[in-house]
């Protein structure tokens, strides 16, 4: 259980490094092809898409505020799901 934990903080912090590339990357050159861009937007893209599905306001006057969304979404998740699993692992024991 322990270990699980530290592999799902793990995996939100890259989730979080990854949308936070393809952030800057939209910014710097947006219709960029190259194919680590490409990657970047394929891991990122289907949850940006269902939160902008879920929460259409968010793309209001050009503006996508869907990533600040995303980025509170995983902190909530580092800040109260992993540490509950540490508990709980801690428990077992």
């Amino acid at each position: 259980m322990y270990a699980l934990a530290t592999i799902i903080d793990m995996a939100l912090v890259l989730y979080m490094i990854c949308l936070l590339a393809v952030v800057i990357i939209s910014w710097i050159a947006p219709r960029s092809r190259h194919p680590m861009v490409r990657f970047l937007r394929a891991i990122v893209e289907p949850v940006l898409s269902r939160v902008r599905r879920a929460l259409p306001i968010l793309v209001t006057y050009g503006f996508d505020l869907t990533p600040i969304v995303v980025f509170f979404a995983i902190h909530f998740l580092r800040r109260f799901l992993v540490p509950t699993l540490y508990e709980a692992a801690a428990r077992l024991q």
